[in-house]
């Protein structure tokens, strides 16, 4: 499978319990970035569909959990495990010169980062090449917690140019072309980063809030699109 995690049968035997992800093991999942991350609901829907489909060996981890009213779906509530490590306005810039992300790593131990962050970093017009360059930084900072980390790394959602400006939608187009290039060259039979495609069947007119953030249409797309990548990890 394209979303499959390589090599889990033939290193379990040998590793520590704390870096295994299978059947026995409860598995601790880090869902990681900004306002995307932190004040949305896809997160809920993606517990849930765990849960719906048998798998319940995980706990989602970060140092706060939200959004604090909790979620809904179609009006019910969706009980779930709020913890992340998403904070809003952050840039994955910012995460790499000041360092943040070690310590939450530290206190949280993740199995597997969810990882959806540089929004923030394309409406600052930042420049391609270091935008990468953060995310090699993050990368090592992980592996550095945890040599079999597995990282779920999604594009970036499409947001409304009339909102942010047609230069930041280019910016955020040139990111996410260039993450699948990164995600090839940076994944390790060791440590997998498997790349979740948010792009493609997004309409930002009808899944997001206000031309940025998803609405409940938009949430259930990403915990879709999420789901496959995250099942094949557990």
């Amino acid at each position: 499978s394209a979303l499959g995690l390589l090599g889990f049968a033939s290193i379990a035997a040998a590793a520590p319990l704390h870096t295994r992800a299978d059947a026995a093991t409860t598995v601790r999942v880090m869902p990681f970035g900004a306002s995307i991350v932190e004040i949305t609901c896809w997160r809920a829907y993606l517990w849930k569909k765990l849960h719906d489909a048998g798998i319940s060996n995980t706990d989602f981890v970060g140092s706060h959990a939200t959004p604090s009213a909790g979620c809904t779906l179609a009006g019910a509530p969706v009980p779930f495990d709020a913890d992340n490590e998403g904070h809003s306005g952050a840039k994955v810039t910012d995460y790499a010169s000041q360092s943040t992300l070690p310590h939450w790593l530290s206190s949280a131990n993740p199995n597997v980062i969810l990882m959806h962050v540089g929004t923030n970093d394309a409406a600052a017009n930042i420049s391609t090449a270091k935008v990468f360059a953060a995310y090699d930084t993050l990368i090592s900072q992980m592996r550095a917690q945890n040599p079999r980390v597995t990282l779920v790394a999604s594009k970036l959602i499409p947001i409304d140019p009339a909102l942010f400006g047609q230069f930041v939608v280019d910016r955020l187009n040139e990111y996410n072309f260039a993450m699948e290039g990164w995600v090839k060259r940076t994944s390790t039979a060791q440590s997998e980063i498997v790349l979740v495609d948010m792009v493609t069947g997004f309409d930002y007119k009808t899944m997001t809030r206000e031309g940025e953030h998803p609405n409940e249409k938009g949430d259930v797309f990403m915990a879709e699109r999420f789901f496959p990548a995250v099942k094949d990890a557990l």
